[in-house]
């Protein structure tokens, strides 16, 4: 499957790259041929050349800056925290050096509409599904040990700007019971939060007004907020130094190259399919789900959240 993409910019994995080749240069469709081998040894016979002819501008093989490249074996749409993430850990997993060639493509470059960084940036323990307390609980870990896994050599050291406090539930008489469950499979899975009658909840916080008020549940460790911005950031960072391409542009279309669906089981001509499930979160990239719904007749649905 192919995307069509209006691009603004795009930047090289690594600072100093030029993306080679450009349309129209003699060498164009050599680096889908041979892939990223070639362009890799293309790069040193131009650094070798800049070298050999200091303070000339000449380029025998014509790059053009500022277009993805030609060839990418994942294509990330959405360069927000989560793209990024997502980026990150691919190169992070990956079985060797430059086994993936990622793209990151996002349409708004001063993120002024993000998600990302228009949310609070917090961070909790206090949720109803292990899976979910799980996953919190190593994103607390990673973020307390983030320069080990997003510092990059000879770069200033991340910082996200982490704020400790724990969120504060309260629940009614009606929803104490479920509560009170949530914190036994909260400790169960190692968070630590604790309940507090309406009397001890008065008393750490005198301000607060308890009526109604049966009980609480308070986090005590591994909760807060941080700044998303140093977070995306860092994570984009990281990508690139890996290898990542970053892409300013719009995903407006997919052209579909085949219909034949591949699976570990094997092929699956004339095989029933019951659904075909895409989850697209983030709101500004509904269109393009719908773009995606009415090119290959699959259900886009939106991602669902429970919070206690």
């Amino acid at each position: 499957m192919a995307l069509e993409c209006d691009v603004t910019s795009c930047c090289p994995a690594v600072p100093g790259w030029s993306q080679l080749p450009g349309p129209g240069d003699p060498q164009q469709g050599l680096g889908m041929a041979w892939g990223w081998d070639l362009e890799k040894e293309v790069v040193k016979f131009r650094k070798k050349l800049k070298e050999s002819l200091p303070g000339s501008d000449w380029d025998p093989l014509g790059t053009t800056k500022g277009l993805p490249p030609e060839q990418a074996d994942v294509v990330i749409v959405g360069g927000g925290v989560m793209g990024w993430s997502v980026a990150y850990w691919l190169k992070a997993l990956e079985p060797r050096r430059d086994a993936l060639r990622v793209v990151v493509i996002e349409k708004d470059p001063t993120y002024s509409r993000a998600s990302t960084v228009l949310s609070a940036g917090g961070i909790r323990q206090q949720f109803s599904v292990p899976e979910n307390i799980q996953m919190s609980l190593y994103s607390a870990f990673f973020l307390r040990t983030i320069n080990e896994h997003l510092g990059v050599v000879n770069e200033p050291p991340v910082d996200i700007q982490f704020n400790p406090s724990g969120y504060l539930f309260l629940a009614s008489e009606d929803g104490a019971a479920k509560l009170e469950n949530n914190v036994r499979i909260q400790r169960a899975e190692g968070a630590e939060v604790s309940l507090l009658s309406p009397a001890q909840l008065k008393k750490k916080y005198p301000w607060i007004n308890t009526d109604g008020v049966a009980v609480a549940s308070y986090g005590l460790e591994n909760e807060g907020w941080f700044d998303p911005w140093s977070l995306l950031n860092a994570f984009r960072r990281k990508a690139m130094s890996m290898g990542v391409y970053q892409c300013f542009g719009e995903v407006i279309s997919f052209t579909v190259s085949s219909r034949e669906i591949m699976m570990p089981e094997g092929e699956l001509t004339f095989s029933r399919i019951n659904y075909v499930r895409v989850s697209n979160p983030p709101a500004v990239w509904r269109v393009l789900c719908w773009v995606l719904v009415l090119t290959l007749l699959i259900t886009c649905v939106e991602e669902k959240y429970q919070f206690m």
